[in-house]
């Protein structure tokens, strides 16, 4: 596949055919999402595009053909902007990196003016911030309610841009971190079944992920290592993490995989101190409910990797020693009761519980340090009997 630009003559030569490709064509991130063939018309008499100041092109393929148009004004101003319009059929085929890259390199080339070249996109249109990341461009801004949307609220635009001193130097200029939230880590299985269901449901839960609207990237690949998956994931900002924890929470993946561990490391993410206590109360909670302690794909999933009990007699539990021993504890006849509750974050995202717990006719203080990060997951406990 080579990639071509070609100068359009909205004026003239290629007029019918501007007015045919825009009309013919949908852009749903569009603020004027459907054009008519008056409202293009307008737009070339109007000089959007061509005129000493803008530059169209056709995009063309030796192998496809024409793929669709691209547009680059403001070419007397340092900053020059660019609208990117592919046909809808050519969409999501890894088209529009190459295009920004022929574009931005042209007017670097041709107008020595130009320092910068800027475009923008709305918020959800995930498919067009991963073309300008993928070729390279830096997002630079987010301006919130700032893209119209006819019929509805308005949504934020996302301003990306590349550098003509970012070629030269061979990476892009770094600026401050967004709001994005990442999570990186691995996904371990400890043993064939685990991994036997993890390959089945990973497919769905990657497609199902990656369309989600907040969703920037998302990857989940098999490491050198047996049953050990590498685990990493972008999205817009926390909202649309927690949207997607929430999802997968219920989704056919969470259910089979509920037991595997994962290794993970979240950044970006604020988390206030009431909504960390009060998570790890409720992971607290299912720990004590009966139907968990007796499944060890639920402790497993509540239980950290490298948690630790103390126990009355003083000895050390590890997670294998505490869920052999809670699946084989007979059931008490009554429901476990929490009283005098007492949380409070033990750094940005644990937390420390203790209370005392009633059961039947026995009562104990309890302390719990839980990780949350994602997910609250417990690291310690310990139990002490109070006398009758």
């Amino acid at each position: 596949m080579t990639l071509s630009l070609s100068r359009v003559d909205a004026a003239a030569r290629d007029r019918d055919g501007v007015i045919a490709f825009l009309t013919g064509n949908a852009f749903p991130f569009h603020v004027r999402q459907r054009l008519t063939a008056a409202q293009v018309a307008a737009d070339i008499d109007a000089g959007r595009w061509g005129d000493d100041r803008t530059e169209a092109f056709w995009i063309d393929d030796d192998e496809r053909g024409r793929l669709g148009l691209v547009r680059l004004e403001d070419l007397d101003d340092p900053t020059a902007m660019i609208d990117l319009r592919l046909a809808e059929r050519w969409r999501g085929r890894g088209v529009g990196a190459g295009v920004l890259a022929l574009a931005a390199e042209h007017a670097f080339r041709t107008h020595a003016g130009v320092v910068r070249v800027e475009g923008h996109t709305r918020e959800d249109n995930v498919a067009m911030r991963r073309t300008f990341e993928k070729s390279g461009w830096v997002r630079e801004g987010w301006f919130r309610d700032g893209w119209p949307v006819l019929g509805g609220a308005p949504m934020a635009t996302v301003a990306y841009a590349v550098l003509r001193r970012d070629g030269a130097g061979g990476a892009p200029t770094p600026v401050p971190r967004g709001p994005e939230v990442t999570l990186s880590g691995e996904l371990r299985c400890t043993d064939d079944e685990q991994a036997d269901r993890v390959r089945a449901h990973l497919t769905e839960h990657v497609t199902l992920t990656r369309a989600e609207p907040g969703c920037v990237a998302f990857d989940v690949d098999p490491t050198e290592r047996p049953g050990v998956w590498r685990v990493h994931e972008r999205f817009i900002d926390e909202a649309a993490f927690d949207a997607h924890q929430r999802r997968v929470a219920t989704s056919l993946w969470g259910a089979a995989t509920a037991g595997v561990e994962r290794r993970y490391t979240v950044r970006g993410r604020h988390q206030d101190a009431a909504r960390l206590v009060a998570d790890a109360w409720a992971a607290e909670e299912r720990l004590l409910d009966p139907a968990v302690r007796g499944d060890a794909d639920d402790l497993a999933g509540l239980l950290a990797n490298d948690f630790t009990e103390i126990g009355q007699s003083g000895r050390r539990w590890t997670r294998a020693d505490i869920i052999d021993a809670l699946i084989a504890e007979t059931p008490n006849s009554g429901p476990p009761v929490i009283e005098e509750r007492e949380g409070r974050p033990l750094g940005p995202d644990t937390v420390l519980l203790t209370y005392l717990l009633r059961i039947d006719d026995r009562r104990s203080r309890r302390s719990s340090v839980w990780r949350c990060d994602p997910r609250p997951r417990c690291v310690f406990h310990q139990g002490t009997t109070l006398p009758d």
